[in-house]
C-alpha cells in the first residue's frame, strides 16, 4: 500500500506542475476572477487546496491546524501558493515514506473543524486527500478552458505513460 500511495503522491506532484504551467498562460485578472467555482476563482480554489492539505497533514502529525474557514487565503500570490502546494506534496511524501506499513488499516482518531470526534482508517485519510486534490484540479482545468487557456492532460494514465509504464 505504501508504494501505491507514494506513486499517487508523485502523480500529484506531476499533475500540479502541469496545472501551474497552464495557469501561467492566464492573466492575473483571469487567475483571480470569480468564475463561479465553489471557491470562486482559480486562486481561491488553490488556496482551498492548501488549507485542506494543511488541515489533514497537521492532524496526522499531531498539531491540528484549524483555519478560520475552508476558503481562508493562506497565500496571496500565485508563485508563493505554487511553492507551498509543491512543498505540501513533498511533506506528504515524507510522511508516507516514514509511516509504519503495518498500520494502514488502523483507526486514526481526530477532531473535525467543528470540534466533533471522528475516526477513519489511515489508508482512507490518505486516499481522501489524494481524491480531494484530483477533484479540485478538475474544477481548475475546466476554469482554465473556460477562460481560453490550455487545458493540461493530467489524467493518471498520462502520468503512468510518461514513466513508460
Amino acid at each position: 500500500m505504501k508504494d501505491f500511495f507514494l506513486r499517487n503522491n508523485e502523480y500529484h506532484l506531476w499533475a500540479t506542475n502541469l496545472l501551474f504551467k497552464s495557469i501561467d498562460s492566464l492573466s492575473k485578472e483571469d487567475y483571480k476572477k470569480d468564475i463561479g467555482l465553489f471557491f470562486k476563482s482559480i486562486h481561491g480554489t488553490l488556496n482551498h487546496l492548501l488549507v485542506v492539505e494543511k488541515v489533514w497533514y497537521t492532524r496526522l502529525i499531531g498539531e491540528n491546524y484549524i483555519p478560520r474557514s475552508l476558503a481562508e487565503e493562506l497565500e496571496a500570490n500565485k508563485e508563493g501558493l505554487q511553492k507551498q502546494l509543491l512543498q505540501s506534496v513533498a511533506d506528504w511524501k515524507g510522511w508516507i515514506e516514514n509511516f509504519d506499513s503495518s498500520r494502514w488499516q488502523d483507526t486514526f482518531r481526530y477532531k473535525t473543524m467543528r470540534g466533533f470526534e471522528a475516526e477513519l482508517l489511515y489508508c482512507d485519510v490518505i486516499h481522501h486527500n489524494m481524491n480531494h486534490r484530483t477533484h479540485h484540479r478538475g474544477q481548475i482545468t475546466a476554469a482554465i478552458t473556460q477562460l481560453g487557456g490550455p487545458s493540461p492532460e493530467i489524467d493518471y494514465v498520462y502520468y503512468l505513460q510518461s514513466l513508460g509504464k
